[in-house]
């Protein structure tokens, strides 16, 4: 941007528009409860490779970003946003169209690298968007919260017509699903670049840009704050995934219809909603310590889940606990999304901002793909009820050493951080 008017352009309109594409666009719509239904019985795969599937996204999730970092840097925030919708949209047009278990391997390389690249261009591109000023972080979380909120409500309603759909024809909540995609592509166009583009030399400079990469990660990997963000993230994507399809297996293995399931899931959708209107409070309330009661809580849901799964077999009543459970873990997810993206962008600027978010999408994809193996590996061998009790307790041990780790490194006052922590700190540069 070279002058006042077109910055103040570029903020106007990219803060409007974020809110409604981040409704439609922050995962996929008619797609999530039905796609384990589809791919169970209309494409014959077995429930454990579904999981393990989940963890081939995560291992080519650590694969792609550094692709998908030079992606950025090469095309800037917005043009990468449009590239990553299109390639969600071939993606669904590869599920639609699958096979066999390849098929869905490929399908979600694809997947991995648009996630790779929207999970850093998207905050990245608001972050850059919004004007330094002492309460950009709360903007931030503001505008973003109303995007994410948005989405639960969209996707609430799109999980229950997924639901009656699906027993219609299995492949209309799918071909719905590619339609969204399809407009949410044309409202990314609508974006304007929020940082000015390199010159030529610079763009075909690949030796400058692996340098200037590897000193962002030096900063990120010395950052104790960052480092353990980062960790808490790995930790909380990794349980979130596995309970993503624990939990539909877990209902299914109670023989809930798929119509039954499409209204349960729209209203712990409809939760999450309400729960991510609350960021501000929790984060006002509990401060450094509100992701820990989020981890806590989503971790003892999720045990005590497969323990009322496991006596539901025996008594059926036991069922409306379960869903109580659900409630829950939906209730915090809507919180932690909201806060997780915040505290990642508080103290950043354009030069380190995606190189945070992609660091953070790195270890995670990492750790959720050993950890998506290993809840695989388990539903093979036992029921899902048990393998949630399992999962469980491991995550419980680690959230507490976890904590330890992060207790007098995250959460502090701007005053109590190093110089080296808040180096990138845009406000502290105008000041």
């Amino acid at each position: 941007m070279s002058s006042n008017e077109e910055i103040q352009k570029m903020r106007k309109t990219n803060m409007k528009i974020f809110p409604t594409y981040k409704k439609l666009s922050w995962d996929f719509i008619f797609f999530y409860t039905i796609n384990f239904l589809f791919l169970t019985q209309v494409k014959g795969i077995n429930p454990a490779d579904i999981v393990l599937i989940d963890s081939f996204y995560y291992l080519f999730g650590v694969i792609t970003q550094v692709p998908a970092t030079f992606i950025i840097q090469f095309f800037g925030r917005k043009n990468s946003i449009v590239i990553a919708n299109v390639l969600n949209c071939i993606y669904m047009i590869v599920i639609i169209c699958s096979k066999n278990l390849f098929n869905l391997i490929f399908a979600e390389i694809i997947c991995s690298l648009a996630f790779a690249i929207k999970e850093s261009a998207e905050p990245s591109l608001l972050n850059e968007s919004i004007p330094p000023t002492k309460n950009k972080s709360r903007i931030f979380a503001k505008i973003n919260q109303k995007g994410m909120s948005g989405y639960y409500v969209i996707n609430s309603i799109a999980t229950i017509l997924a639901g009656f759909l699906y027993n219609v024809n299995p492949y209309i909540p799918i071909s719905l699903s590619l339609s969204v995609l399809v407009i949410v592509t044309f409202l990314s166009t609508l974006f304007i670049e929020p940082v000015k583009k390199r010159n030529e030399k610079d763009k075909i400079d690949n030796i400058s840009q692996i340098q200037e990469l590897k000193e962002s990660f030096k900063f990120v990997l010395k950052s104790e704050r960052v480092k353990s963000l980062i960790l808490f993230s790995a930790l909380m994507t990794g349980i979130l995934s596995v309970l993503n399809n624990y939990e539909i297996s877990l209902v299914e293995d109670l023989n809930i219809s798929s119509a039954y399931l499409g209204i349960l899931f729209a209203i712990l959708q409809i939760i999450s909603s309400i729960s991510t209107k609350k960021q501000e409070k929790f984060h006002t309330k509990f401060r450094n310590k509100s992701l820990s009661v989020l981890g806590f809580l989503v971790i003892i849901s999720c045990i005590l889940s497969g323990i009322a799964g496991e006596i539901a077999k025996q008594f059926k009543i036991v069922i409306v606990f379960i869903i109580l459970f659900y409630i829950v873990k939906y209730f915090c997810i809507g919180i932690y999304y909201a806060l997780i993206e915040k505290y990642l962008s508080n103290f950043t600027n354009e030069e380190i901002d995606t190189k945070v978010f992609t660091a953070n999408n790195f270890i995670r994809s990492f750790s959720s793909a050993i950890i998506g193996t290993m809840a695989a590996f388990l539903l093979d061998r036992m029921e899902t009820a048990m393998c949630m009790i399992v999962i469980g307790c491991i995550f419980f041990i680690l959230m507490i050493i976890l904590n330890i780790y992060m207790k007098k490194r995250v959460g502090l006052k701007p005053e109590e951080y190093s110089k080296e922590e808040i180096k990138y700190d845009k406000l502290k540069e105008i000041v």
